[in-house]
């Protein structure tokens, strides 16, 4: 079983560093998906996780993860990136995207 900690150190690879608020809710999107593996879920029901369960609106957790997705692009680790897609990424990914290959990457470990 993954626990946050695990989520977070892996956000942490990714992204360089783990001391952004976008970190924080993108580890508790990736929790939330994960738990609904192999169905996954919908961004609007993982914005309504975070907005139940961290207080914040709809709006403000979509815009957190896709600040995270942005400073992941442009300032993390593209190499553990592409590894845990299996493929080279042309394009930055969409927060669905990153957070549905996250949460499986760590549901099949």
């Amino acid at each position: 079983m993954v626990r946050l900690q695990e989520i977070m150190q892996l956000v942490t690879e990714i992204s360089g560093r783990r001391n952004k608020g976008c970190y924080y809710v993108l580890c508790w999107a990736i929790e939330a998906v994960r738990e609904r593996q192999p169905d996954g879920m919908q961004m609007k029901e993982v914005c309504a996780v975070i907005q139940k369960d961290e207080g914040m609106t709809p709006g403000a957790a979509a815009k957190a993860l896709s600040r995270a997705v942005d400073d992941i692009w442009d300032n993390g680790n593209r190499d553990k990136l592409c590894q845990i897609y299996g493929r080279p990424l042309l394009e930055r990914p969409s927060p669905k995207e990153l957070i549905n290959v996250l949460a499986q990457h760590l549901w099949k470990e």
